[in-house]
């Protein structure tokens, strides 16, 4: 061969290697071909997408970091989202925008983190899409303070996989960004609720450019996601924007949506970054001050408001409004609208775990430190973990999980596991009890479709890891479900092909799928009986149980938490010198 032969050959050689690119596989290489990344274009100009390898060897399609409001930032912090703006040339969706400015004080030693100008979405869709899809819209949890949509943690490859739905994952803004409330004009609050509405529309107008259908999306959340979605039931505003909803360990009963004056927290806020007057001046100027902080000093000042360690997590969450106008997302208490069925009949999933107060009880049992600090505080702080403060409920509560220990330690040795166990009754399952329950009193033709579902499969990781970083078994823990659904190559490997936990993720997709699709998927709750679908090791559906006796929460259960958050509404209405009879629902 000629050197002008070689040198044609060298060349041939090269572009194939440009046009196809290549990968190394021990000492070989193996061609692949890269096909054009993909591009659609929707209502506010053109999308550059790219391709990403799903579980299996299909790829999908994913359009990252799309904005659907303006930057809420400068004049537009601690107001309603505005739409953005349409964009000219094709706008870079192939890498992921920041997360909310937040301090995830969900996980230990956690630094602040994120940006104020973080209104963006990701959207997921298999590739070669033929007809419309399906749509998957979910809210992430972290206490209406933290988490993000990042593929880190929900990497879509499993719903991707299936090739059966879209997926659309937006972020909100957190904590005094998301729901600050002076409880009148100056600041209305609900901001991250409104930026969830303001996704939930840009999904309606945008959906069907990725092959989606409108009239088929599932609103789906975890933890505070899952009280988010309940919201969204409850709000005129979200009113025909989903078809369906799924709340996973998460509910809008809850005493900690219930147990702070805002007012006061917003004041107490501007205290703790050293404003001048914080507490006489109006609540106009109040909201203009906050405006003026630096967005990282008011997310590191939160430190200073909690009582205990990082208690209460969830320091900032939505209220009610009390100036009703056009953007109002919810004007009325949502305990009374969910007791009366003032909301949006869709079918509707609930979902549980066993142990879900460990994500806060199992941080202070691995922590010498704080374990003796709550402990020598039992009567102060062992209740405000369930927000009770009534020396009557403080009372209860030490009676009932705590009667061995002393009235100034309560914890004992043989009592530990009871702290858990206390915070998975109050925090979680009396909210979800009351909402399947108060559905199941409901007229027929009132009530919608409604199942429920308990995820009790024990699968090699768990994350208690990265909440007490140490390899204890803290059982079945809050939020354990979702490595099922999304591939979180950022935390753990993916499952080994062919394990229990393998197989366990394709039937829990395939059971969200089939939602999707139907509205529900296995038994559904009827006035007679409410049969609870569970997932386990041995993958069995469980035996029907009685109306309202979820997974043994038995009536004593139930009626003791009824009791105790009765007379806390009571004792807290009536000191405010409002209404009791607000206080008897």
């Amino acid at each position: 061969m000629n050197h002008t032969s070689l040198l044609l050959t060298l060349v041939a050689i090269a572009a194939t290697v440009l046009e196809c690119g290549y990968a190394a596989i021990g000492d070989q290489f193996a061609f692949k071909r890269v096909l054009p990344e993909p591009r659609l274009c929707i209502q506010d100009g053109c999308l550059q997408g790219r391709f990403f390898n799903g579980v299996g060897a299909d790829q999908y399609e994913g359009y990252l970091g799309i904005p659907f409001a303006k930057p809420p930032v400068g004049r537009l912090r601690f107001k309603n989202p505005v739409r953005n703006d349409p964009w000219s040339g094709d706008y870079d969706a192939t890498w992921e925008r920041s997360r909310c400015l937040q301090k995830n004080d969900i996980f230990p030693q956690q630094t602040v983190q994120g940006s104020e100008d973080c209104l963006y979405l990701n959207v997921f869709r298999p590739k070669n899409v033929t007809g419309p899809l399906p749509v998957v819209f979910f809210i992430h949890g972290g206490g209406y303070s933290a988490g993000s949509s990042s593929m880190a943690e929900f990497g879509p490859d499993r719903f991707m996989d299936t090739k059966k739905v879209i997926l659309v994952i937006p972020q909100y803004r957190l904590g005094i960004f998301g729901f600050l409330s002076t409880e009148d004009r100056a600041s209305p609050g609900n901001y991250g609720l409104k930026d969830q509405l303001f996704a939930l529309r840009w999904t309606q107008r945008n959906i069907a450019y990725f092959g989606g259908d409108p009239k088929l999306v599932t609103l789906m959340g975890n933890s505070v996601g899952g009280s988010s979605v309940q919201n969204h039931m409850m709000s005129p505003q979200s009113k025909g924007l989903f078809a369906r909803a799924v709340s996973m360990s998460g509910n809008a009963l809850g005493f900690w949506n219930y147990n702070i004056d805002r007012l006061d927290l917003a004041r107490r806020q501007a205290e703790a970054v050293g404003i001048v007057n914080a507490t006489s001046m109006s609540t106009d100027q109040l909201v203009e001050a906050l405006t003026e902080v630096d967005g990282i000093e008011l997310v590191r000042s939160i430190d200073k408001l909690k009582y205990f360690y990082v208690h209460p997590i969830p320091l900032y969450h939505p209220t009610v409004e009390r100036v009703v106008d056009q953007d109002t997302f919810i004007s009325e208490d949502p305990r009374l609208l969910w007791e009366s069925g003032r909301y949006e009949p869709v079918p509707y999933t609930i979902g549980f775990l066993p142990n879900e107060g460990s994500f806060y009880s199992s941080v202070i049992l691995t922590n010498l430190t704080l374990l003796n600090t709550l402990n020598n505080n039992s009567a102060k702080f062992i209740p405000q973990l369930v927000g009770a403060n009534h020396p009557v409920s403080v009372q209860m509560l030490k009676d009932r999980f705590f009667p061995d220990g002393s009235d100034e330690q309560w914890l004992t040795e043989q009592n530990l596991e009871n702290l858990t166990i206390m915070i998975s009754e109050g925090l979680f399952y009396h909210g979800i009890v009351l909402t399947v329950k108060q559905v199941l009193a409901l007229k027929d033709q009132q009530a919608p479709p409604l199942s429920v579902y308990y995820f009790n499969f024990k699968g090699p990781y768990s994350q208690s890891y990265y909440d007490t970083y140490t390899f204890g078994d803290f059982g079945i823990c809050h939020a354990d479900e979702l490595l099922y659904l999304f591939k979180a190559s950022g935390l753990f490997a993916d499952f080994e092909p062919q394990s229990p936990a393998w197989y366990m993720a394709n039937g829990f997709v395939d059971y969200f799928v089939e939602i999707a699709y139907n509205g529900t998927a296995g038994p559904l709750c009827t006035i007679e009986s409410c049969q609870l679908l569970e997932f386990k090791n041995s993958q069995e559906v469980a035996n029907p149980v009685e109306r309202g006796r979820i997974n043994g929460f038995d009536e004593d259960r139930f009626d003791f938490w009824n009791r105790l958050y009765a007379m806390q509404n009571y004792w807290q209405f009536k000191s405010l010198n409002l209404d009791e009879s607000v206080s008897q629902n």
